[in-house]
């Protein structure tokens, strides 16, 4: 597709005073003087694409009408509103009752009045079209295929236009876990624990009935496959579902979804799991089917209580996590999840629910922080095709393009809380802005210019990223 003519024209722009800018002027620059223990990394040159990473989290139902004030302060665009029950509305077959999602359609009009995309799990079939009659996580049986698409097109026909309107649907959540999972914790479990497919077939089958009711009433619709689960590190299971998915007739979905919490050694899993996920799809000829991460967060370890220093660690990903699935070009990311009083799911959260009310976490302010830094950045630097886990002490450095045209560096050191000295080269002379505390209300911003002439922007760097904005 030919980009319209301004983008060419202000990729051609920028390349120009990036190279004005590097150039060191008539006679050529010492080479930068350093003090023991600064690392340096060279400024490269960067160029522009246009963005299309999505920022959002979960919305739980019970949580929406207090969570209701904090909307505006997140600039999310989408957002997942709850769960479709399948099995509340049409508990008897042909007779539906739109009353058991009244909660969800209040969620979806709070979204749409903030100017945030709904998005709609829709899962959990009713006793008499599973598959596993003694399992709420069921998946649905073969013969009920043609009550899935009429209740699919009743759905998507409610929600088409309007204060409920939905375009983002997502088909059962974490469908490649095994029945072995609890009922009660929200999971699909369609994963039958049988090579090759895993039951992804099956799911795959249900997904295209699904997908075609829905468009057949609302073309404008998007659905989401997945959210996988992904178990890591070792995620045959869930590739050979998303096999079986393919195989079955091909992908009738528009993205799919996993879940990317936490980090692996020193890269984050949603970074790993999504250079997986590509890999498989490659082999089909389907690079370039989105990737959505329906739920990152940082939780605490399971079954142990959260380390000390738990709520640091979760801002420092907050502040990193949206900059690294803008450069994994991923359709968009949701934290799971906003608010909620009690642990959650292993202390996920952004928001708790105290006495007083909502107290945002240092993470919620890092996740808007970031999201406000990065708003409208493009990704200039090489692509995350095949990140470590195990680069201890290598300093993560991602570059971007500002909607403006001036660079922005994102960099970390993984798994290190003591600062150290870090240098960008740029020019001699360059002036330069750094922001950290992201996990503050307000970050911290300070003048990080090169003083001593010798083309060095300096700075402190650890786990907690640091945006550097070199001036033109």
């Amino acid at each position: 597709m030919l980009l319209p003519l301004f983008t060419h024209m202000r990729a051609a722009i920028l390349i120009v005073i990036v190279l004005m800018l590097a150039l060191p002027g008539p006679s050529p620059a010492a080479a930068p003087s350093l003090t023991e223990g600064e690392t340096v990394v060279h400024l490269p040159l960067v160029s522009v694409t246009e963005p299309r990473t999505r920022l959002g989290y979960d919305l739980r139902i019970a949580f929406g009408a207090q969570a209701e004030p904090l909307l505006a302060e997140i600039p999310a665009t989408w957002a997942r509103a709850g769960d479709l029950l399948w099995s509340e509305v049409e508990p008897v077959r042909g007779a539906y009752s739109w009353e058991a999602v009244a909660a969800l359609e209040h969620n979806i009009r709070r979204l749409r009045a903030a100017h945030i995309e709904p998005v709609v799990v829709v899962q959990v079939a009713p006793e008499w079209a599973r598959s596993l009659p003694d399992r709420t996580c069921s998946p649905v049986a073969a013969a009920a295929y043609d009550d899935l698409a009429r209740f699919a097109a009743a759905v998507a026909t409610r929600y088409s236009s309007g204060d409920l309107a939905v375009r983002y649907w997502q088909f059962w959540n974490e469908p490649d876990f095994t029945p072995t999972i609890s009922d009660h914790l929200g999971s699909g479990c369609w994963n039958d624990g049988q090579a090759p497919w895993y039951g992804g077939d099956a799911y795959g089958a249900a997904l295209r009935v699904f997908a075609d009711a829905v468009r057949s009433a609302n073309p404008a619709a998007r659905i989401i496959g997945g959210n996988f689960a992904h178990f890591w590190p070792d995620d045959r299971q869930t590739l050979g579902f998303l096999r079986g998915m393919i195989e079955s007739g091909g992908l009738a979905c528009d993205m799919i979804g996993f879940s990317g919490y936490t980090r692996w050694g020193t890269a984050e899993r949603m970074v790993l799991k999504a250079q997986s996920l590509r890999r498989t799809l490659a082999a089909y000829g389907l690079q370039e089917t989105p990737l959505v991460a329906v739920e990152v967060g940082e939780v605490c370890p399971e079954g142990q209580p959260c380390p000390k220093d738990y709520q640091y660690l979760q801002a420092n990903y907050a502040a990193r996590i949206y900059a690294l699935a803008i450069a994994l070009d991923l359709r968009g990311i949701m934290w799971f999840t906003l608010m909620i009083d009690g642990a959650g799911f292993q202390q996920s959260h952004l928001v708790d629910v105290v006495a007083t009310g909502p107290a945002p976490r240092p993470a919620f302010y890092a996740y808007r922080n970031a999201a406000l830094l990065l708003r409208d950045a493009a990704y200039a630097g090489p692509p995350l095709t095949d990140s470590r886990f195990d680069e201890d002490g290598v300093v993560q450095v991602l570059r971007f393009v500002t909607r403006d045209g001036r660079p922005l560096y994102v960099v970390w050191l993984p798994n290190v809380t003591a600062e150290r000295d870090y240098a960008l080269v740029a020019w001699p002379g360059a002036r330069a802005t750094c922001t950290s505390g992201l996990e503050r209300a307000a970050p911290l911003v300070r003048d990080c210019s090169d003083t001593r002439g010798d083309g060095l922007i300096r700075f402190k760097v650890s786990d907690a990223p640091v945006y550097v904005r070199p001036a033109e």
